[in-house]
């Protein structure tokens, strides 16, 4: 299979899941939530679209079919290819380890995996905005500059979602769920037209 369209399929279903996933979330991290029936599927669901987008951004910016290549791009494909990666192990540590009695989820995040948890969270923002400007800044196709600009709109939302005075679920799942569909755009639009011999 041409890298292109491999690369595309990694991306565009990666997304897919990685927005569904979310969708699936509940609202908060209570209990109550951690009971849900949705908990674990969420978890699994967004953290293997996460491995996915993960194997296949750097194939896309090489493959040129989204974004014309450039160091921004590359850069960032790598750095978000890294940093969802490194989510995997926190969502599998959310669907299982989250819920057990006894707060052993608060004594991991207290040490150490707390820190590398937050390092990635962080790195990941920061490349979802320099990838976001790099679809912005050289689409290949007119689609995937909105795409861009869902990302770094899902960036600033996650960055200032903080300060709004609602659940944080509120925030954080829609846009969670704009940026997987706005990556999986970006894998999908240069599927169009592919299928020549």
């Amino acid at each position: 299979m041409r890298t292109d369209i491999t690369a595309g399929l990694l991306v565009g279903a990666g997304g897919v899941l990685f927005a569904v996933g979310n969708a699936l979330h509940p609202l908060e991290h209570s209990e109550a939530a951690h009971a849900a029936a949705t908990w674990e599927a969420a978890h699994l669901i967004f953290g293997l679209g996460g491995l996915l987008l993960a194997a296949g951004l750097p194939l896309l910016v090489l493959a040129g079919g989204a974004v014309r290549p450039s160091r921004l791009a590359a850069a960032a494909a790598i750095l978000l290819a890294v940093t969802f990666a490194g989510l995997a192990p926190g969502a599998w540590f959310e669907a299982f380890i989250a819920p057990l009695p006894g707060g052993v989820d608060k004594t991991v995040e207290a040490g150490p995996a707390g820190t590398v948890n937050a390092v990635i969270g962080f790195g990941w923002i920061l490349s979802v905005v320099l990838f976001g400007v790099a679809l912005i800044r050289r689409p290949a196709r007119p689609p995937v500059r909105w795409a861009g600009i869902g990302l770094v709109a899902a960036a600033v939302v996650l960055v200032a979602g903080p300060g709004i005075p609602v659940v944080e679920g509120l925030w954080i799942i829609p846009a969670s769920m704009v940026a997987g569909l706005a990556l999986a755009v970006t894998g999908i639009v240069p599927l169009r037209g592919t299928a020549k011999p």
